[in-house]
């Protein structure tokens, strides 16, 4: 299993417009083959069990909310031959300009994993 994570610092005000964008979003990924394309909001982001609670390593700026997406792919193949079809796909385009109107994209952490256990 290979997955894209993202973590999205988004103000309270465009959470409903970013999920309604990142429901398009997940339509087109999933047409080109991603196994899964799913977005999650917080629930409980305290501390617990001798851990640091969630946000406190994001700086989260006031009257934001840290949404997390993650992609999923069968291997590092599959995820390359899906986003050279999506990162092509003008729809994606214009939704990201729509993120980008929403919120600092250069505050989303993205990275790509691989399952190792």
């Amino acid at each position: 299993m290979f997955a894209s994570i993202y973590i999205y610092r988004v103000p309270r005000e465009n959470v409903e417009a970013f999920l309604r964008i990142q429901r398009q979003a997940a339509e087109i990924y999933r047409e080109y083959g991603a196994l899964d394309d799913e977005t999650f909001g917080p629930v409980n982001l305290a501390a617990k069990y001798g851990c640091v609670a969630f946000a406190s390593g994001l700086a989260l700026a006031e009257g934001e909310d840290v949404l997390i997406g993650i992609s999923r792919f069968r291997d590092e193949a599959h995820h390359a031959e899906v986003m050279k079809q999506v990162d092509t796909d003008p729809r994606i385009n214009e939704l990201y300009d729509e993120v980008a109107a929403l919120l600092d994209v250069g505050r989303i952490v993205r990275g790509e994993f691989e399952r190792v256990v």
